[in-house]
């Protein structure tokens, strides 16, 4: 008797764990189809294009810093998600380098994060790429970059 109770609990949990197999294989492919039609990433500044499509920042006379900031748009307005930023230049400050754009943002509810560039006089005449990238909820890489000239 004591046999036939433990075969038919083994067939109850042999059920059990077949059906929360099918349900976490099931729920991670339908969050996956959502992502990859919904997300993408474009950014872009508010400063002028030339017709190459390179942005211009003008430094001006007698100060210290130039600042400009950039958007990334992620057409994600159901979470906030996390963008890293970097330029391809960086700066020494007291013996310690530093990027020319924040590292990191985060998207806001229209789905744009946003960074700020700063250069320096010695940048003037330089080109700086400016890279944004972020991988979403199903693992989907982001990746943008542009280009701004310092006059």
């Amino acid at each position: 008797m004591k046999i036939k109770k433990q075969q038919k609990l083994k067939k109850i949990l042999i059920k059990i764990c077949n059906y929360i197999f099918i349900y976490i294989l099931c729920v991670g492919c339908s969050n996956s189809l959502v992502c990859e039609s919904d997300c993408y990433l474009d950014i872009n500044s508010n400063l002028t294009q030339d017709i190459n499509e390179f942005y211009h920042i003008e430094f001006l006379p007698g100060y210290v810093q130039a600042f400009t900031t950039i958007e990334a748009s992620t057409g994600i307005t159901e979470y906030y998600e996390k963008v890293a930023w970097m330029a391809n230049k960086e700066i020494s400050i007291q013996s310690e380098w530093t990027n020319l754009v924040n590292r990191n943002s985060y998207t806001n509810d229209d789905g744009i994060a946003k960074t700020v560039l700063s250069v320096w006089e010695e940048f003037i005449g330089d080109t700086i790429t400016i890279y944004s990238g972020y991988v979403d909820q199903c693992d989907i890489h982001h990746f943008d970059s542009l280009k701004i000239i310092i006059d």
